[in-house]
């Protein structure tokens, strides 16, 4: 059935359509741009969405590899990227299906990475949370987390104390207590901000 488009907004990747039934499509930019819409036009919204169910899935991986050229992904975050892009569950599905096929995409070795990246500031607790955050399955991050030794954990838990001296003028308590919020556990928090003391 043709319905009447009242209004088109594009922002953020996606465009808005508003039809006189008061009926709201919403496209990749992408597919949008490949068969442009204007306003007053007549369209069978029916139709329309099957042209993106059929032509979305080329588009959402060209997507998704530009996502992942920047950095490793997991694969919710892929999936979080192209649902904001309104790529439907299938499409997302079919492309999560092909970059795991092709090893383009994992969640062990985002783990990986973002153990090693985020260490260097975080403990263990928070990036275990983070993990968590960004889908990555307990074992996994687990195993990630086990590839970070205590000793360096502590090596870290302490040049990170020693930055916090001055601005906690050399308060073992507040440093430990700062450390414990960037993820180290209390014991080693307290340890080296002791350490940290110590050694100004």
């Amino acid at each position: 059935m043709s319905d009447k488009i009242t209004e088109i907004k594009r922002k953020n990747g996606v465009a808005t359509i508003k039809m006189e039934s008061g009926e709201t499509l919403r496209a990749p930019s992408a597919l949008f741009l490949e068969r442009r819409l204007h306003t007053h036009q007549q369209i069978d919204p029916e139709a329309y969405r099957l042209y993106l169910q059929e032509r979305g899935y080329p588009h959402a991986l060209e997507a998704a590899m530009k996502y992942l050229a920047l950095r490793e992904r997991s694969e919710q975050e892929v999936r979080t990227r192209l649902r904001r892009s309104c790529y439907d569950e299938a499409t997302i599905q079919r492309v999560l299906d092909t970059l795991g096929l092709h090893d383009l995409v994992s969640d062990s070795r985002f783990a990986e990475a973002w153990v090693h990246a985020r260490s260097r500031k975080y403990g263990k607790n928070r990036i275990a949370q983070e993990l968590r955050v960004k889908g990555v399955d307990r074992q996994e991050a687990e195993t990630a987390l086990n590839t970070l030794s205590e000793e360096d954990e502590y090596r870290r838990a302490v040049e990170q104390a020693k930055k916090l001296c001055r601005k906690f003028q050399n308060d073992p308590k507040k440093i430990a207590q700062s450390l414990t919020r960037k993820g180290y556990h209390w014991r080693m928090a307290k340890n080296a901000a002791e350490e940290a003391v110590r050694l100004q």
